[in-house]
């Protein structure tokens, strides 16, 4: 069993805060810790734990933003014990799938809202 972790995680800026977080609920099983919301229900800031780690996502929009997201190379990762079940989920929930740049890498998923991620299985012991 894992400690908690309880130090600050990634900052992850999208442009619909609550299609992120409905994502990240049904694909990842996140967990909303908190949240923060404008007077019409939009979402601005949410905490969320996902396996033990806690990550945020806030909104944040302007025009060319969604290129700006698309084109980054950071690459979070998270640990499953299922990690093909989570990469179906998550293509059944309007992910893609995108091919390793080589054959050592692994394959890696970008999230309707252009971030990516790398589901892995858990750690073996040496």
């Amino acid at each position: 069993m894992r400690a908690q972790d309880h130090r600050p995680g990634p900052h992850l800026t999208v442009s619909d805060t609550n299609e992120a977080i409905a994502f990240y609920t049904d694909v990842f099983d996140a967990v909303a810790i908190q949240r923060e919301c404008l007077l019409d229900g939009r979402v601005l800031h949410a905490e969320l734990a996902v396996g033990g780690h806690r990550l945020t996502v806030s909104e944040w929009y302007e025009a060319g933003m969604a290129s700006a997201v698309e084109s980054r190379d950071d690459v979070l990762t998270i640990e499953r014990t299922d990690p093909e079940s989570v990469l179906r989920r998550a293509v059944a929930a309007g992910a893609r799938v995108e091919p390793p740049a080589d054959p050592s890498r692994q394959v890696t998923l970008r999230d309707p809202a252009g971030l990516c991620w790398a589901v892995v299985g858990p750690q073996r012991a040496a």
